[in-house]
């Protein structure tokens, strides 16, 4: 069944977790896989009354023609009566860490677009083959469960959940979709050169195979690893729920005691969840860090360290996480009014409908609370990276912070910091922080 296009029976059973979202946006590159799934998303939307997913298209302007191919998707998309919107990088010059930096972009472009049309689901078109190559990938730098764990199902990020619903579906059978629906897909060039890992690692795979060492199983071992890490993530959730205060203002404090006295495992997931979360990171810290982390934390716990965009410092008994600022400082947007947007990967900013003029969001920062003063309850490491609205006048306003917390991380038992004290403020704005990680 290796080169069979994808049945509509199958399309129910791999898309149906897409029902449980009123509405969902699909990553579409343009390449076979991407296309089948933009094909398949508007026919399961259609068939099921659903509303039309929204397909996203990121150019990220490294090549010549790149332009053009996202414009082919959007004529592709309008075809099928899906909406279509592109979404360019901007750039400078990209000489280091190409993929990976592209990739980091294409994901906080999609996140900033999803959070301003309210838009709750990015789907993505990842499918078998792509999580054995993971899996081959992690274990050459000596990845841990979660690594080899490769891709999840299903994730959360920047108040997004995240879905892959073709992991079980072979690269060769979404060609066969593709080409049995007649669609124009595009080979990216980068896809042959073997200055990627990933694509060097396509090349070996005949070998792999010829040994032996099938896709299938691998990706059937990646499955088991992920059963695993499930356990270990419930743990994981236990402890945060029971030893960690997360405040709507963009910081935590974990119980330090109860983080050294805990399991290794579930002491590393807690410290990568806090720091991934009040860093806004796109990916998680990678696993050798922690370690290093953890272990200079059980001899010196009261040095400071940074690691994942956050300052990590001892607080008497407790260890309070904060997003650091660096010297490139925290970014700055223009939000219209009845406009919302995703600052820095960790708020959501709202603008009132009715406000007479478009602000600036940028960071509190010590220049801020020296003109507008600290605000009540919030330690001044974490109020210099809230994010403040700037009038076209100069004035600072801060925005109202909702204390509602995102299920991620759940109060639990745990008793927080107490809620940001309402601003008197002279335009409508909102501000919530968003706690998870995929």
């Amino acid at each position: 069944m290796t080169d069979v296009p994808v049945t509509q029976a199958e399309t129910d059973r791999i898309l149906k977790s897409l029902a449980r979202f009123r509405r969902v946006a699909l990553a579409v590159s343009g390449g076979p896989d991407s296309l089948v799934l933009l094909y398949l998303g508007a026919d399961f939307a259609r068939r099921h009354g659903l509303a039309m997913p929204v397909a996203l298209t990121v150019d990220h302007a490294l090549r010549p023609g790149s332009r053009a191919e996202a414009e082919t998707v959007a004529r592709v998309a309008r075809a099928i009566g899906v909406p279509h919107s592109i979404l360019t990088w901007r750039h400078g010059p990209v000489d280091a860490a190409v993929q990976a930096r592209a990739r980091r972009a294409r994901y906080d472009l999609m996140a900033a677009y999803c959070t301003a049309h309210d838009v709750p689901t990015l789907v993505t078109a990842h499918h078998l083959d792509d999580q054995a190559e993971t899996f081959l990938m992690r274990l050459k730098r000596g990845s841990g469960l979660d690594g080899l764990a490769a891709i999840p199902e299903e994730g959360r990020w920047a108040g997004l959940t995240l879905l892959r619903p073709l992991l079980e579906i072979p690269k060769s059978r979404l060609m066969a979709t593709a080409e049995a629906l007649g669609l124009p897909f595009i080979s990216d060039p980068s896809n042959e050169d073997p200055r990627f890992e990933r694509v060097r690692l396509r090349g070996a795979m005949a070998a792999l195979s010829e040994m032996g060492l099938e896709v299938d199983a691998i990706a059937l071992s990646a499955r088991r690893l992920r059963r695993a890490r499930a356990a270990l993530e419930a743990a994981a959730d236990a402890f945060l729920d029971a030893h960690t205060d997360r405040s709507p203002a963009g910081y935590a404090s974990v119980d330090l005691p109860a983080l050294l006295a805990a399991p290794e495992e579930v002491a590393l997931r807690a410290l990568a969840r806090v720091i991934g979360a009040v860093g806004g990171l796109s990916e998680p810290v990678r696993l050798a860090k922690l370690e290093t982390l953890l272990a200079g934390l059980q001899v010196e716990p009261d040095e400071a360290q940074t690691l994942g965009r956050c300052q990590i410092v001892r607080a008497r008994d407790r260890l309070a996480v904060y997003r650091e600022i660096r010297n490139a400082g925290l970014p700055r947007a223009e939000l219209r009014p009845g406009e919302r947007l995703l600052w820095d990967n960790r708020f959501q900013v709202e603008l009132g409908q009715d406000a007479l003029q478009p602000v600036t969001v940028e960071a509190l920062g010590k220049d801020g609370i020296e003109t507008i003063g600290l605000p009540s309850n919030v330690p001044r490491l974490a109020a210099c990276a809230l994010p403040v609205c700037r009038l076209g006048d100069g004035r600072l306003v801060l925005p109202d912070f909702l204390s509602d917390l995102s299920p991620d991380f759940s109060q639990g038992t745990a008793t927080g910091p107490a809620p940001l004290s309402r601003h008197e403020a002279t335009v409508d704005c909102r501000a919530r922080f968003l706690w998870g990680l995929s």
